[in-house]
């Protein structure tokens, strides 16, 4: 289930980052994050709507986008990634396990 960008589309990341600046980048990484979120509430609220589920895939595409660039901001590697994500799930799933939940 791993996006995997080309090195051309990498490249185009990285020229937005150069030519546009990091804190534009950020600035728009933070809208299609919140625009993912309006598109995801629309999805619950509105399931019988046919475009909700491409608005949301719309709205998936370009967070991904933007979270790989941020990724080229912050220097963090898959492998990096990839620790973080085992941490979380371990947590996730000693929080399923629970009685109290």
């Amino acid at each position: 289930m791993k996006v995997q960008f080309t090195k051309n589309e990498i490249e185009i990341m990285q020229t937005c980052l150069d030519q546009w600046g990091i804190p534009a980048q950020v600035g728009q990484a933070v809208e299609e994050c919140a625009e993912l979120i309006v598109a995801l509430q629309k999805f619950v609220n509105r399931t019988s709507k046919p475009d909700t589920v491409e608005r949301v895939l719309d709205e998936i595409a370009d967070v991904e986008m933007m979270l790989a660039q941020m990724r080229l901001v912050l220097g963090i590697d898959d492998d990096a990634l990839r620790k973080r994500i085992e941490c979380k799930f371990d947590r996730l799933q000693k929080y399923l396990l629970r009685d109290d939940v």
